[in-house]
């Protein structure tokens, strides 16, 4: 801790999710900024739709994307008061870019990070998590599904248990008589 980090108000990042809204790692948040007397700020990534080309292949001038940041940062706020209801008191900010640079720029001025995991389906998910603890410049905390009030679909358990039997056929292909240690 610097000089400069002292009197300064704990704070903790949540990035939310558009498709599931991040429960767990909201409320995680929220219970954690208590404890510690400190503010959440719910960060949504956002990537602007690129516009459609005009006719002969040339893109048209776009004014401005305003409307469609106005209308997102509506949809997190949304998102987040139907996580934790309407008498919350975390911040919302909707930041153009991609999630895992998003996260980690806004990271940089905060005490913790907080992501959900994600469904077991969702790869994107996993990697965020993996790459944002790489570049991040604080802690990470990526809160599991089972705290989110969900646990794994059942297309994720099949696609898991698919998974690790294909990566065990390739384990073991080309090797006769090669026999995995029974397990257990």
């Amino acid at each position: 801790m610097n000089l400069a980090d002292l009197g300064r108000e704990h704070t903790i990042v949540v990035g939310v999710s558009p498709t599931s809204g991040s429960p767990g790692a909201l409320r995680w948040a929220v219970e954690q900024a208590a404890v510690r007397g400190g503010r959440v700020v719910a960060v949504r990534a956002w990537r602007p739709h690129a516009p459609e080309t005009a006719t002969g292949g040339r893109v048209p001038s776009v004014v401005s994307d305003d409307s469609a940041l106005a209308a997102e940062q509506s949809r997190l706020a949304e998102d987040v008061a139907h996580v934790l209801g309407r008498d919350h008191l975390v911040e919302t900010r909707v930041v153009a870019g991609k999630r895992r640079a998003v996260l980690a720029e806004e990271g940089r001025h905060a005490d913790l990070v907080v992501i959900d995991a994600g469904h077991s389906t969702e790869v994107g998910a996993r990697w965020l998590g993996s790459r944002l603890v790489r570049a991040s410049r604080c802690p990470v905390v990526v809160v599991p599904p089972a705290l989110g009030g969900r646990g794994p679909s059942a297309l994720g358990v099949t696609a898991g248990r698919l998974g690790r039997s294909v990566e065990r056929a390739a384990g073991t292909a080309g090797r006769p008589g090669f026999q995995r240690p029974p397990s257990g």
